[in-house]
């Protein structure tokens, strides 16, 4: 009799130990919870539509698509990484910032959302975070753009007074990619910071031979100009960033220096 209840003991903690697994499979988006060959391809259908929407600038259709995708499989790091680069796009940091740390709970290695989430620390200033989040995003081998997170680490370098150290970043990135816009900006920031007006200029007019639509790159080339006190070249480009980016920061700031332009020209 005591053998066979130490078997039925057995037995019971074998089934509960095989019910706990069941279930923790299913609550980490494995085994028990693997999702259908079929809904895989639908999901990454929906993504990659979501993804041209998203490429054009028309955020409601690519959310769309995108949730659609998650519906079919909310085990995938990248659905909820778009879905968070939607709302960092049409300036809801918090729930973009919600799905990037989901995204990162599915893929620890995700260097697209650990990029995601430095960019919107970055514009709130906190640079120790954004800082740590890009040093993740480098230390995946995969990681496809890592000139990416090193021209944002200059970045954040320059912001922090640390000229040579964001030189020497973007040097890196450089030779990673050489058609990456946003590392010549930095470079005309370097120069600016250094007071080398022509470098930093030829390093903005770069970035907007890369990116034409680049308006801080605009913006910038005007405040050069001014510096050199050339005013009939920088009133040209803050009329055509102000026209651009009427409400936007460098269009606000494109307006000032219109109007110290016309003060200066009238003599008062």
């Amino acid at each position: 009799m005591g053998k066979i209840k130490k078997t039925k003991i057995g037995i019971k903690f074998f089934f509960a130990v095989f019910l706990f697994a069941g279930i923790f499979a299913a609550l980490s988006g494995c085994g028990l919870s693997q999702v259908q060959k079929k809904d895989k391809l639908k999901s990454n259908l929906y993504y990659r539509l979501g993804a041209g929407f998203y490429q054009n600038g028309n955020y409601i259709k690519a959310m769309q698509e995108f949730i659609k995708a998650k519906a079919l499989n909310p085990y995938s790091a990248k659905n909820y990484n778009a879905i968070g680069a939607v709302y960092m796009k049409t300036g809801r940091a918090n729930k973009a910032l919600k799905n990037f740390g989901r995204a990162l709970r599915l893929d620890p290695e995700f260097s697209d959302a650990y990029y995601n989430a430095a960019v919107i620390y970055i514009r709130r200033k906190d640079y120790n975070t954004a800082e740590a989040y890009l040093k993740k995003a480098l230390k995946n081998r995969l990681y496809a753009s890592p000139f990416k997170s090193y021209a944002r680490l200059a970045q954040i370098y320059l912001a922090e007074n640390k000229s040579a150290k964001a030189k020497k970043i973007l040097t890196v990135s450089k030779l990673l990619n050489k058609t990456y816009f946003l590392t010549y900006y930095e470079l005309g920031e370097y120069f600016l910071a250094e007071g080398k007006l022509d470098e930093s200029l030829y390093y903005y007019k770069k970035t907007l031979r890369l990116n034409s639509f680049f308006i801080p790159a605009k913006y910038k080339e005007g405040v050069i100009f001014f510096m050199q006190k050339k005013y009939g070249k920088a009133k040209k480009i803050f009329i055509t960033v102000y026209n651009q980016n009427k409400r936007g920061e460098y269009g606000i700031k494109s307006f000032k220096y219109l109007k110290r332009i016309l003060l200066m020209r009238s003599g008062i």
